[in-house]
């Protein structure tokens, strides 16, 4: 890995934070029945698991590039979102709850890594961190596409393989609504910065 410049530190400390919240949301969330139970929902079980495991490695990959870079591990959840988690989290009642809860995350995370990629000055750090934020937009659209199938037919069309002709219209675009991915909501660069 390239060595990146100390510009980067508060713009990896903050891709941590948004990553240490939404991998210890995931946590709390698989620990539910309906989130990782036996109760819950395959394609959002499976979901949940890897994205666990995706995130894990996220972390400690902008946890080696903060040290590479000399800046200090951010370890701590984003102060922004982490007590909109925790208001949240008690208010969860079913796979539908989760699946917005985790969109919610997984919306802020992919769009501030997305903007974050450009003021990242190494190339290394930035491939890494375009992988990780590719790997959260295709949660996101996930997400998306489970919220519009339990939101319009509850449960029995969240399968694996799905009930082709019991699907809504539109389901196998709902996941991709935008044509460039969105910033907006992108925290900015300091937000999370130790």
């Amino acid at each position: 890995m390239t060595t990146p410049v100390s510009g980067d530190v508060p713009v990896l400390q903050t891709a941590s934070s948004l990553t240490v919240l939404t991998l210890s949301t995931y946590q709390s969330l698989q620990a539910l029945p309906f989130g990782g139970g036996s109760t819950s929902l395959g394609p959002l079980r499976d979901l949940i698991a890897a994205a666990l495991d995706e995130l894990a490695r996220a972390r400690t990959d902008l946890a080696d590039a903060t040290r590479a870079a000399g800046g200090r591990v951010q370890q701590a959840p984003n102060p922004r979102y982490a007590p909109v988690v925790a208001q949240a989290l008690p208010t969860v009642r079913g796979p539908g709850d989760v699946v917005g809860l985790a969109l919610t995350l997984e919306d802020v995370l992919a769009q501030t890594l997305v903007r974050d990629v450009v003021d990242l000055a190494a190339p290394s750090v930035r491939r890494t961190v375009t992988g990780h934020a590719a790997a959260a937009a295709r949660r996101k659209a996930l997400l998306l596409t489970l919220q519009a199938l339990l939101s319009s037919g509850g449960a029995a069309l969240v399968a694996v393989p799905p009930d082709l002709g019991a699907l809504p219209p539109g389901v196998g675009t709902v996941g991709f609504p935008d044509v460039l991915f969105p910033t907006e909501k992108a925290s900015p660069s300091t937000e999370g910065a130790v």
